[in-house]
């Protein structure tokens, strides 16, 4: 494990160093392009890839199944320790950002470098599923109802924007091209496939780089605020659901790719809800940085209980 993270610390590090480059794209314009260009572009290259070939089996739902729960498992222990417990002793808006840190893992931007390089480019299909068929329908709705209890921007958003908001993902609707071609043994051109391939090797560099971008040195005087999120998101939530896990899911490769994406530190969508809603988008980013940071501990020994 020690010899991915140092592959997948080139990327990262060059992200990072971008920013000292003289005169060049804020580091902030340049995340916003390439998050836009593999959300919409990329990432549905690679879904479409990934789910018209891949062996429709149980991982269908068993992976979203423990995406679920690992979602109401943090956000109920977030909500207890920022909701109840520091409730008046921490701003609403650093509360909020919190709970969001604690809840929401980051399942593709790192998760799907991590489990692909680990288990190979036939496990490609677990991050995806285990983001989009799980997390992020429930970051749409339930974190969606968090932030704007706890934001300031006055913002409001229903079920109904939240449903077509998830509904109208570039992704989300490749998914479901995919499972119908798939399905239905639609037969595929061989350069349609080598192109997907080749846009899924394209996008755990890009992501990683847009991580090098964000990460930030934390502020010493929120160490303590963001270390219960943190625990939460890469120790607590994964040791809970390790034995459920490797209990629900038969296969081998699946059980390691679900629990791996389990222990992923915090997601950087999260800070377009924080920005978009009013919450604290420093703390939020400096919890961003350490459950990284944590992860290369953290992953390696939670693997290790398998």
């Amino acid at each position: 494990m020690f010899d991915v993270f140092l592959q997948l610390s080139i990327p990262l590090a060059c992200g990072i160093l971008y920013r000292f480059i003289p005169g060049a794209i804020t580091a902030a314009e340049v995340r916003r392009v390439i998050s836009s260009i593999v959300l919409n572009v990329f990432i549905p290259l690679l879904t479409f890839g990934a789910l018209s070939q891949v062996h429709i089996g149980e991982h269908l739902w068993t992976i979203p199944a423990v995406s679920i729960s690992a979602v109401l498992v943090g956000l109920g222990l977030s909500y207890i320790v920022y909701g109840q417990i520091l409730k008046g002793r921490i701003a609403l808006p650093t509360a909020g950002a919190l709970i969001l840190a604690g809840t929401w893992c980051n399942a593709m931007y790192l998760g799907l470098p991590i489990t692909t390089a680990v288990l190979g480019d036939g496990a490609r299909h677990i991050p995806i599923e285990y983001d989009y068929l799980g997390m992020t329908p429930l970051l749409f709705s339930i974190g969606t109802m968090i932030c704007v209890r706890y934001g300031t921007s006055g913002v409001r958003s229903s079920a109904a924007d939240a449903l077509y908001q998830v509904a109208t993902l570039p992704p989300m609707i490749t998914i479901a091209i995919a499972m119908f071609v798939n399905i239905l043994d639609v037969p595929i051109a061989p350069w349609i496939t080598s192109s997907c391939t080749s846009a899924g090797k394209v996008v755990p560099q890009l992501m990683l780089f847009s991580i090098g971008l964000t990460l930030r040195v934390p502020d010493p005087r929120h160490l303590l605020t963001i270390v219960p999120a943190v625990a939460i998101r890469t120790v607590i939530v994964p040791l809970i659901l390790l034995s459920a896990t490797v209990w629900l899911i038969q296969d081998p490769v699946v059980e390691t790719g679900a629990i791996l994406e389990t222990a992923m530190p915090t997601m950087m969508l999260t800070m377009v809800f924080a920005e978009k809603y009013g919450l604290d988008t420093d703390v939020l980013a400096q919890a961003i940085l350490a459950s990284t940071l944590i992860s290369i501990i953290t992953l390696p020994a939670i693997l290790g209980l398998l």
